[in-house]
C-alpha cells in the first residue's frame, strides 16, 4: 500500500529541505519498529544509518552491509565522489541491530538497486529526499557547536568552504528568525 506524504520544499539549487535532525529521527524510528513490511524496515533501518552519520546513501547502504557480513557496529566504508580512495567509519545505531537477522537479505541485493530503493523509500514515505538526511545531520552538528573542521570529518566532506557557507547560512537564518 502506497501512501502519499507531503513533499517538504527544497531551496532554490539545494538539496536541503530544513528537514529536522530529531524530527527525521523519529519519522524513521517509526518505520523501524512498526514496519508494514520487512522491505521497509530494510529501507528505514539504512535511512537512520544515513541520518544518524551524515552520509550519502550509497554510503549507509555500504555500511549496512559491512555491519551484516562483519557483526561489527562501526565499519568502515569508501566514501563516495572521491577521486583518490578514501574511507570513513560509520556507526550502526542501536536501534538498528536488533533486527541483524531480519536484513540479512540486504546482502543479496545489488548496491545500486538498493540505493534505489532507498531514495525512493524515503521520497514516498518521508516526505524528503535521502539527501536531506545528510544535511539535517550536518545542521544537528552545527547546532551543537561542533566546528566545521570536525563535521567536515565525520562526514566526509572534502570541501571545508562548502559546508562552512552552508553551516553559516543556517545559523543566519535562525538568527533571523530569533530576530523577527
Amino acid at each position: 500500500m502506497l501512501r502519499m506524504v507531503r513533499r517538504i520544499p527544497r531551496k532554490k539549487g539545494s538539496w536541503d529541505r530544513g528537514i529536522d535532525y530529531n524530527t527525521a529521527y523519529s519519522l524513521i524510528l517509526r518505520h523501524i519498529n512498526r514496519p508494514v513490511t520487512q522491505k521497509s524496515r530494510a529501507y528505514a533501518a539504512v535511512a537512520l544509518v544515513q541520518l544518524r552519520n551524515g552520509s550519502r546513501v550509497s554510503e549507509a547502504v555500504r555500511a549496512v552491509q559491512r555491519w551484516l557480513q562483519t557483526g561489527e557496529s562501526i565499519v568502515e566504508v569508501p566514501l563516495s565522489k572521491n577521486k583518490k580512495p578514501r574511507t570513513r567509519q560509520m556507526v550502526i545505531p542501536r536501534e538498528v541491530e536488533q533486527y541483524r537477522d531480519e536484513l540479512v537479505w540486504l546482502l543479496q541485493v545489488d548496491e545500486k538497486k538498493l540505493i534505489d530503493r532507498v531514495k525512493y523509500f524515503c521520497l514516498e514515505h518521508l516526505g524528503f529526499s535521502s539527501h536531506s538526511l545528510r544535511y539535517a545531520y550536518v545542521t544537528y552538528l552545527a547546532k551543537n557547536n561542533v566546528p566545521p573542521t570536525i563535521i567536515a570529518k565525520i562526514t566526509g566532506h572534502r570541501n571545508l568552504s562548502h559546508l562552512i557557507t552552508y553551516t553559516e547560512q543556517k545559523e543566519a537564518e535562525q538568527v533571523l528568525k530569533e530576530l523577527g
